[in-house]
């Protein structure tokens, strides 16, 4: 049973997915305002999330891109219909698109977003390497990206952690994972938030040349 709910996260599908999608909108609304305290938008950014789910990132992401441009993309097509049915005044006036995709190639020109956000979702992606790759191209070069996760390797969670991974043949980065992992990636200036009494982890980070790669990164426990 765990494991289809796992499963069911990463990718949602038919009614029981679309349910789950609308819960996570309510169950993941603490974390993600948390984790967004931790990166600045500008009114005017284009913003990319990776995994949009049932969409009420979207709301909350167009809410500070308030002059710009919000863009959903789900591997699911089921959390794609949802995203779109929550937020069709939004995407009526164009300031937010909801598209069908996979982190590992995805449908937009080289340097488009000036964030990207990815919410409860690096656990699924089916190649993280390639899927860093792909958000490094579609970023402008003065972009960022945010991590936002309910669980990291280390946390005083680590043993419940633990076990829903290996129930959802999922991943979980420690905080040292995430920093090699991003700045082996080409990212730079990895900062990295905890929220410890409950076990969240947010991770922004920058583009950043060849020459950067093993450059700055600082921690911070909320």
């Amino acid at each position: 049973m765990l494991g289809r709910l796992l499963s069911q996260s990463g990718k949602p599908r038919g009614r029981f997915g679309r349910f789950l999608v609308r819960g996570m909108n309510l169950g993941h609304s603490g974390l993600t305002r948390w984790g967004l305290t931790k990166v600045e938008i500008r009114e005017n950014a284009t913003v990319l999330d990776i995994g949009c789910g049932g969409g009420r990132t979207l709301e909350r992401l167009a809410s500070l891109a308030s002059l710009g441009k919000v863009v959903g993309i789900d591997y699911s097509e089921d959390a794609v219909a949802v995203a779109r049915k929550r937020n069709q005044r939004l995407i009526a006036t164009g300031r937010v698109e909801v598209l069908h995709g996979s982190v590992s190639l995805m449908p937009f020109p080289d340097a488009t977003f000036d964030c990207v956000s990815a919410v409860e979702t690096y656990y699924f992606w089916p190649d993280i390497a390639a899927g860093l790759a792909e958000v490094r191209r579609v970023m402008k070069p003065s972009g960022q990206m945010v991590i936002i996760a309910g669980m990291y390797s280390g946390s005083r969670f680590n043993k419940r952690n633990m076990r829903l991974i290996r129930a959802g043949d999922m991943r979980c980065f420690s905080v040292q994972e995430f920093e090699e992992t991003l700045q082996d990636a080409g990212f730079s200036a990895v900062a990295v938030s905890v929220e410890p009494r409950k076990g969240w982890i947010c991770v922004v980070s920058e583009l950043g040349s060849k020459d950067h790669i093993g450059g700055k990164s600082q921690r911070d426990t909320a």
